[in-house]
């Protein structure tokens, strides 16, 4: 399944290039159809690290949110596609600002 095409269709998402990281809280699922998006795949061929994976990606977001303050400090990015992958065009520049 093409994940950048589907993401990117009306047919499956209101405006998708737009950024709105609210679209995936959990009372907005009813907006898209449940099988546009999926990483790690379905059902018994689902990636058998799907838990760990996604377990480590929000340890690691609160951590870093928790002691710093984030600021994106560069230009607008777009994505390049390389071999199945997204790679962002050029390097993300943030600025990480300890918390007091």
């Amino acid at each position: 399944m093409e994940h950048y095409c589907t993401a990117r269709s009306e047919k499956y998402f209101e405006d998708p290039l737009e950024f709105k990281p609210e679209r995936w809280l959990r009372e907005n699922r009813g907006e898209y159809h449940a099988f546009s998006i999926l990483p790690f795949g379905y059902g018994v061929r689902m990636c058998v690290g799907r838990r760990v994976a996604e377990l480590e990606m929000y340890l690691f977001l609160c951590k870093l949110l928790q002691r710093f303050r984030v600021e994106y400090i560069g230009e607008e990015l777009d994505a390049v596609l390389k071999v199945f992958f997204f790679y962002p065009e050029k390097p993300v520049k943030i600025k990480l600002m300890d918390r007091i």
